[in-house]
């Protein structure tokens, strides 16, 4: 082997043992002779803040030392990596999990508003403990940050430096160890169910009349989607005379699914469809752009204001979709309960696939909506034939 050869293949074990050491504290021991048992010339180079060392040898006293000066060499030119330098690399890997670049470019803001371009090593968890304390007490766009703002940072930071971990890039999450300050407000105000049926029933109103911003809304109420999803949706997205609904999804890839939508809802949609070309957006399409939530934002406060029920967001059409779908039948549980799973988390996690999830849900919710109150001779006809014979002898007496 040249010793062009040698010098190669020590500069590329070392670059990146040397990329996580601080500078200046790098020290370096030997040569050493070799030792019972051993036959080549030995020398150490030791991190004392990680506590590493790696070990490198030599056929003989005189490469041992030429070695040492490469070494010194070596660790007198080594850059450590920076915080900001190896975010280029994560926010890359997130790209394919990310369904949009725009949220790829938020994270990297985030976290670079967050961490210092400082050395991936210098940050200790006192350090991060101090970032994330100064975090909570940025004022923002709106005032001083809100809990939810912050712990979703302090996880986003969690999350880069596991994967510097994982990477060989760190050695060990400074930020595993710090709480989130601050109790985070959960769920957006839902309408009670009679608010919601008045404007199940006005938002029916509007889109026949051909308010396509109403017609938006139910989509949303009836699927459970998110309004930037909804914003998203074209005229191709909707299939089999729009009973079923594809969503492509706008945060991750994991959120493209197909959906079935309540018929009454999917005539309206269909009418709304017709002569349009496929890859039209199905709504808002005479603006240049994709319009931002705030277009559902101000429609859904208008008709709020219209029926006098206090403004929801259309967040809150995601949950009220979610606790009525629920509230029509313990269907989740019975799945569940059917595999011999704890709860239904690993069943849809495993077994289930997120659309039979989601169709399932669907169905549950507009049953719950729009059932109604069974009549006597409807709830007799359920009975097993002999309990209903006993039920009509009581019932005469």
């Amino acid at each position: 082997m040249t010793q062009r050869l040698r010098n190669r293949l020590l500069k590329t074990r070392l670059e990146p043992w040397l990329a996580l050491c601080e500078n200046g504290i790098v020290q370096i021991y030997g040569p050493y002779p070799p030792s019972q048992g051993r036959t080549r010339w030995r020398l150490q180079v030791y991190d004392p803040a990680t506590q590493r060392k790696i070990s490198v040898t030599a056929a003989n006293r005189d490469d041992a030392l030429k070695l040492l000066a490469q070494l010194e060499q070596e660790v007198k030119s080594a850059k450590p990596k920076t915080v900001h330098e190896v975010l280029e690399e994560f926010l890359e890997y997130k790209r394919s999990v990310l369904s949009k670049e725009h949220f790829v470019l938020q994270l990297g803001m985030k976290l670079r508003q967050l961490i210092p371009d400082v050395t991936i090593q210098s940050i200790t968890p006192q350090k991060a403990e101090s970032y994330y304390l100064a975090e909570t007490r940025r004022v923002g766009k709106y005032g001083v940050l809100k809990p939810a703002t912050h712990h979703l940072c302090l996880r986003r930071a969690k999350e880069f430096f596991a994967w510097l971990v994982r990477r060989g890039l760190a050695t060990s999450n400074p930020f595993s160890g710090v709480e989130p300050i601050g109790r985070v407000n959960t769920g957006k105000l839902q309408p009670r169910e009679s608010e919601a049926k008045t404007l199940d029933a006005l938002l029916f109103a509007k889109a026949d009349a051909g308010d396509e911003g109403a017609l938006a809304l139910l989509v949303q109420l009836y699927l459970g989607c998110r309004p930037s999803e909804v914003l998203a949706l074209t005229v191709g997205c909707c299939e089999a005379e729009a009973t079923r609904i594809y969503v492509p999804g706008t945060k991750t890839k994991n959120a493209r699914r197909k959906l079935e939508l309540y018929p009454p809802v999917a005539a309206l949609v269909q009418r709304h469809c017709a002569g349009r070309p496929v890859r039209e957006r199905l709504f808002a399409a005479n603006l240049p752009k994709q319009p931002s939530a705030n277009w559902m934002y101000k429609r859904l406060h208008r008709y709020c204001d219209e029926i006098r029920i206090p403004r929801i967001c259309p967040h809150a059409l995601r949950g009220l979709h979610s606790s009525l779908a629920l509230a029509a039948g313990a269907t989740t549980h019975n799945v569940a309960q059917a595999l011999g799973h704890a709860n239904f988390s690993t069943t849809a996690r495993h077994y289930a696939s997120p659309e039979s999830v989601a169709n399932g849900r669907a169905k549950n919710f507009a049953a719950a909506f729009h059932a109604a109150t069974p009549s006597v001779e409807e709830l007799l006809g359920r009975l097993p034939e002999a309990l209903r014979a006993q039920v009509l002898a009581e019932m005469k007496r």
